[in-house]
């Protein structure tokens, strides 16, 4: 391979890993996530974590999804009339230099159709997609709450 070519890929390469081509998903912490044990003939659960967004930047968690079930949702609870109610929401705003933690009873990832029971202690991955298009996948901890 000659010199000019040699220095070119460098050069590609050197770009293509700079931080200014980091993505959303390279940004974001997330931390503790874990997913609701449910019963086995239960087949709708939850999954939480908090996230942390370093950057002076707002970005926002758009999507997710998980090998272990059909669907995943983003999720919120409101007060409707006296009731709470869970409703789906497009985004799930991660403001600069602010944690956004996902609870039960608040946000959350609402998973429909698990494929099999979960076990406490459990590892379950689930990949989640920034408002960049790009994704991270998680592992969370099935846990008894």
């Amino acid at each position: 391979m000659n010199i000019k070519l040699r220095t070119l890929l460098a050069s590609a390469l050197l770009l293509a890993t700079s931080p200014l081509f980091a993505t959303v998903a390279d940004d974001i912490q997330v931390v503790d996530p874990m997913i609701r044990v449910v019963p086995p003939v239960v087949t709708t659960t939850g999954a939480f974590m908090t996230f942390y967004n370093p950057t002076d930047t707002e970005h926002f968690l758009v999507g997710a999804s998980t090998g272990v079930a059909k669907k995943v949702e983003l999720h919120m609870h409101i007060h409707d009339n006296g009731v709470m109610r869970m409703r789906q929401i497009p985004h799930i705003h991660l403001p600069p230099h602010k944690d956004k933690r996902l609870k039960p009873g608040g946000l959350h990832l609402m998973i429909y159709g698990l494929k099999k029971p979960l076990h406490a202690g459990d590892k379950v991955d689930i990949e989640l997609e920034f408002d960049d298009g790009s994704r991270k996948t998680v592992t969370a901890t099935a846990v008894k709450r």
